[in-house]
């Protein structure tokens, strides 16, 4: 199937649902959640200041390896 067939036919399968509305209500965030967000930005390495360049490396390495893959048929 090519391409633009796919997508025609991805089309036809998802109209029902364009229009459908979702109820999203508020979220409501857990003491554990919370707890957990909390011990994550009060770890050293997510103070001002600490030393981020290995955030930096990592994100490089991603974008490096994205450009690089290619889908396999």
């Amino acid at each position: 199937m090519d391409e633009d067939k796919e997508y025609e036919e991805l089309v036809r399968i998802l109209e029902p649902f364009r229009n459908m509305r979702i109820e999203s209500g508020p979220v409501t965030l857990t003491e554990e959640y919370l707890r957990m967000v909390e011990e994550v930005e009060s770890a050293p390495e997510n103070q001002s200041g600490a030393d981020k360049t290995s955030v930096e490396v990592v994100f490089r390495q991603s974008r490096e390896h994205f450009a690089a893959a290619r889908r396999s048929r």
